[in-house]
């Protein structure tokens, strides 16, 4: 993707705004149907940055999930036996990118006999049923959960856990994360609310 990203900040955990600029190839039929340029530049680039690559990441952003804040700085260039107009570009992008050891909440949207799924924002985050609990655990398909065999403490599909970035793969274009509930006032939220009162009374 041919862009430079002007600004970065973080916003809320791993969302960041950019202000980007780009140069976007305009097709000449996209100028021919009573439309501004700020509206075709728009859906070029909803089309490309978040239709296109929903879901994907990319090398400098993340996962894209909103373009807005269009600002034409040109009117176009045309380069001869191109049809296309060249215009230059500038707006706002959110996005998502994981960071190692940052703590997440989630719901748990599924349960296989390998680990959990957990929804963190616009992925999803793999607990491997090694990094459930400090304990071994014991798979129940019946009832869609992995149970601890010391405690018998229970975590199941709908779950709100809390959970530690562990592992972040973008070798394929896609984001896959690895997270562990093992450490320390991870888990369940009742799991939590125990560790705190042992803690309080030591």
């Amino acid at each position: 993707m041919r862009l430079t990203v002007l600004e970065a900040r973080g916003w809320l955990e791993m969302y960041y705004l950019s202000r980007v600029r780009k140069v976007l190839k305009v097709p000449p039929n996209m100028m021919y149907e009573g439309r501004s340029l700020k509206e075709v530049a728009l859906e070029l680039l909803r089309k490309d940055f978040v239709e296109g690559l929903e879901g994907r990441n990319d090398e400098d952003l993340g996962i894209i999930l909103s373009v807005d804040n269009l600002e034409i700085l040109s009117q176009g260039i045309i380069v001869p036996g191109d049809p296309r107009i060249y215009v230059e570009v500038e707006f706002d992008v959110l996005s998502y990118k994981p960071l190692l050891n940052e703590v997440v909440r989630g719901k748990v949207i599924d349960v296989k006999n390998f680990g959990l799924f957990v929804n963190i924002g616009p992925v999803e985050g793999l607990v491997h049923k090694t990094q459930i609990m400090d304990e071994p655990v014991k798979y129940d398909p019946s009832r869609n959960a992995f149970i601890g065999v010391k405690t018998n403490r229970i975590v199941e599909l709908g779950d709100v856990v809390r959970a530690r970035v562990v592992q972040i793969s973008t070798k394929s274009g896609w984001v896959k994360v690895g997270l562990t509930m093992r450490q320390p006032f991870l888990g369940k939220e009742d799991w939590i609310e125990a560790e705190k009162a042992k803690v309080a009374e030591s």
